[in-house]
């Protein structure tokens, strides 16, 4: 390899290094997400669970609410799964929720029976993903015992992450 080659070689990888880390950063730090719904009161929202129980955000009022957007198609939906589920079972006193979003029936219904968690998930029945400002899934709002909204996080969420954020709606 000549000394061209080699610089050609370190300025890629350093370039690559610098995107990468920008790209984990602002992952990372996507909590301003959707910033006009930001200490407002959150939308209203409902879901009907498999059971074909509806709950409603707006009912949960008096604790932290942690509402997540997801889809049955989404791969980084079903690799934060786990995260999801062991927050629910670490923090009994906030609601866990997962809006099932632009998904098919069969879809969701397949989606449920491989993959089980402690907290209630479903299609949307009232409301919409449009009036939190979802625009790529994951998506994930943190809404304190107020009912308004604390943070948003976009992507994947990681255990520092999502502790980080219930840390938000839990000291309120």
């Amino acid at each position: 390899m000549n000394r061209r080659s080699a610089t050609v070689a370190v300025v890629a990888i350093v370039l690559g290094s610098v995107l990468m880390l920008s790209l984990a950063w602002g992952l990372e730090h996507a909590a301003l997400a959707n910033p006009p719904l930001l200490g407002k009161t959150a939308p209203r929202l409902a879901i009907a669970t498999q059971s074909g129980e509806q709950v409603s955000v707006w009912q949960l009022q008096g604790k932290p609410v942690v509402l997540n957007f997801w889809a049955s198609w989404c791969i980084p939906c079903v690799q934060e799964l786990p995260v999801l589920s062991n927050g629910s079972t670490n923090h009994p006193g906030v609601a866990f929720v997962g809006a099932d979003n632009q998904d098919t029936s069969g879809g969701f219904a397949s989606f449920e029976q491989l993959h089980q968690h402690p907290y209630p998930a479903g299609p949307i029945v009232v409301g919409s993903y449009q009036s939190y400002g979802v625009a790529g899934l994951p998506a994930t709002f943190f809404i304190d015992a107020q009912g308004r909204v604390t943070a948003s996080f976009v992507g994947p969420l990681d255990p520092a992450t999502l502790d980080h954020y219930l840390g938000l709606v839990t000291t309120t």
